[in-house]
């Protein structure tokens, strides 16, 4: 084959996808979605198992082999991994060449796929929530400042970990409070005690054993926190389907908690804004540069993003909105970016591979996110 041919991948720790393209036409010529693979989560041999099966499907799918790929750029959650090991960047590497590619491989953080899937302008910034939170100045599609990110423990204000947390509060309050458990309340209670079936206090601590003298709703209160820290606190992210449907229904509980979030995440996106444009950072001075929000969270059609989105577009109102949302042809499009420079015909590829990048289309099809795509507690 004697077409240029590019390679991407998005590796987070729920998915790893790969995207083979044919730089001169702007052509999807095959693609694939494996097992998450970010390094920090999963562990550096259990990693490489799925971006090796992620690339072998995706090119077979092309008709392409490893050794006419000319240029593979990769977005990683957990890149930091490799730079503060170096056991597991030899392993990364010996990787590529097992797989048979002889180009050059870049790994990048996942926010600047992130990024780059919203936008084809070098400058910039973005918001990226899924299970963590951060937002970044962007200078030549990379992070010249980056705000939060701080990771479950220490920060990740609005995340998918912090409303998952705030969802199981709301289960403990509405307890303490002798509530019914109802909507959000009750969703999440059978999700983190599924035994139970939850309708009422009485099904849900019906097998809660011996009371040591509490009552039923103490007993359960007891058994949701018991479940909750029997689990990676991280875990807390898959409760956010929960609290979007319900917001959708109409609860109260799941809405103020995904208004407070996207109070929060606006109001991380307005600190680095504004620290790295105090800094002299060109991106953020440029009241016009482009704003791209990214993540499970933050996916089009949320009532999150519609939330961010409107606070964004008032707060800057020159600045250009958008969706970065498919992060394997933002790699893709960036390996492509290598060869072509930044001539004109990169531009024309970025609208190929990305076309909904403004969230519309993506908004239209895809309705309230159903996992985080996203693991931006661990940007790299």
């Amino acid at each position: 084959m004697s077409i240029p041919v590019a390679l991407g991948l998005d590796i987070g720790g729920t998915w790893t996808r790969a995207l083979v393209v044919d730089v001169a036409a702007g052509r999807r010529l095959g693609a694939s979605r494996r097992a998450g693979a970010n390094p920090t989560t999963h562990g550096v041999e259990s990693a490489t198992v799925h971006i090796a099966a992620a690339v072998t499907d995706a090119l077979s799918e092309a008709g392409v082999s490893a050794e006419e790929v000319s240029a593979c750029v990769i977005g990683m959650a957990g890149a930091s991994k490799l730079a503060g090991d170096p056991a597991a960047a030899r392993a990364f590497d010996e990787l590529w060449r097992s797989i048979g590619l002889r180009c050059p491989v870049e790994i990048v953080a996942d926010v600047t796929t992130a990024f780059v899937a919203g936008t084809p302008e070098p400058d910039g910034t973005i918001l990226l929530a899924g299970t963590g939170a951060i937002a970044a100045t962007m200078q030549d599609r990379r992070p010249a400042g980056i705000y939060g990110g701080h990771g479950w423990l220490l920060g990740d204000e609005g995340s998918g970990f912090w409303i998952g947390r705030q969802a199981a509060r709301a289960v403990l309050a509405a307890l303490d409070e002798g509530a019914p458990l109802a909507g959000l309340t009750a969703a999440v209670a059978a999700e983190v005690v599924p035994e139970y079936e939850c309708t009422d206090t009485a099904k849900l601590t019906r097998a809660a054993g011996a009371d040591f003298g509490l009552s039923e709703g103490r007993r359960l209160v007891a058994t949701v926190i018991a479940a909750v820290n029997g689990r990676p606190p991280v875990q807390l992210a898959a409760l956010v389907p929960l609290v979007f449907a319900a917001a959708e229904d109409g609860d109260r509980d799941a809405s103020l908690i995904l208004h407070e979030a996207a109070d929060l995440l606006v109001g991380t996106l307005g600190r680095a804004r504004s620290v790295h444009a105090a800094q002299g950072a060109r991106a953020a001075e440029d009241a016009s540069a482009p704003i791209v929000l990214a993540g499970g969270v933050l996916a089009p059609g949320s009532l999150v993003h519609r939330l961010v989105h409107a606070a964004v577009t008032e707060a800057w109102p020159k600045a250009t909105v958008t969706a970065g949302v498919d992060g394997a042809a933002a790699a893709a499009w960036l390996a492509a970016h290598h060869l072509l420079g930044d001539r004109p015909d990169s531009a024309a590829l970025h609208a190929r591979l990305l076309p909904a990048a403004d969230g519309s289309e993506a908004a239209a099809a895809s309705g309230p996110p159903q996992t985080l795509a996203t693991d931006a507690a661990e940007t790299g």
